[in-house]
């Protein structure tokens, strides 16, 4: 390797660290402009959300008159976690168009899925009749408890 070659591995090195530079600051961008709206009660309560996570607005519709103040709290909790909780998707849509995939983003990924978790889908008892799932660790339908593993 003689010196001209040394000269062009650098300056094709300062060439991507500038357009990959570039990429991040588009990336922070359009992360600084995002704005996802999250509902809840049917779609009386609606709570939008920023980057950061924090409401930016509430609005209600006239349904929200029909719920228990108890239920409207509920609501505007459900809406906002369910606001936040799409905002690792539409950060991973945005790093996919602008910087792709690198140890960087799956960082910054991870960190947006353990702070804005998806909900937690509620699990309902089967009706008479059905069995439950053979995964279930609650199933003792077929086995005694003494028998499950410990």
């Amino acid at each position: 390797m003689d010196l001209s070659d040394v000269e062009r591995m650098v300056v094709d090195w300062e060439r991507n660290a500038e357009e990959k530079a570039r990429r991040y600051q588009e990336m922070s961008r359009q992360v600084s402009q995002v704005s996802i709206t999250g509902s809840a009660a049917d779609g009386a309560v609606q709570v939008t959300v920023g980057a950061n996570g924090v409401p930016s607005d509430v609005a209600m519709t006239p349904k929200v008159r029909q719920l228990e103040p108890e239920r409207i709290a509920a609501a505007v909790m459900e809406a906002m976690h369910d606001a936040q909780s799409q905002y690792p998707q539409r950060l991973a849509e945005i790093m996919a168009q602008t910087v792709g995939d690198d140890s960087t983003t799956r960082h910054l990924l991870a960190e947006a899925q353990a702070n804005f978790p998806l909900p937690q889908e509620k699990t309902q008892e089967p009706a008479r009749g059905q069995q439950r799932p053979p995964d279930d660790p609650d199933d003792f339908s077929n086995s005694s408890f003494l028998d499950r593993d410990r």
